[in-house]
């Protein structure tokens, strides 16, 4: 399991909240989970492949173009 700094704002429903995670790629990832799976300014996913450059997640729910896998860059992971 994983840190990955987002953006956090309500969700549709009171129990869910909207994430945006920026990709290794410079795009962004929208993706609708519950409030548990998020904290103060991250979400949690866990880390599938660690590469020089970028790191491979598994989000807690599919993005809004329907990816469960996104890359994201090292200084986007918290706590490593």
């Amino acid at each position: 399991m994983c840190n990955v700094k987002a953006k956090i704002e309500a969700g549709p429903i009171k129990e869910e909240s909207i994430a945006y995670i920026e990709t290794a790629s410079g795009a962004t990832a929208e993706v609708i989970v519950g409030s548990r799976q998020v904290g103060d300014g991250v979400i949690h996913a866990t880390e599938v492949r660690r590469e020089p450059n970028r790191v491979l997640i598994e989000l807690p729910g599919e993005t809004s173009r329907g990816d469960w896998r996104i890359w994201v860059l090292p200084s986007a992971i918290v706590g490593t």
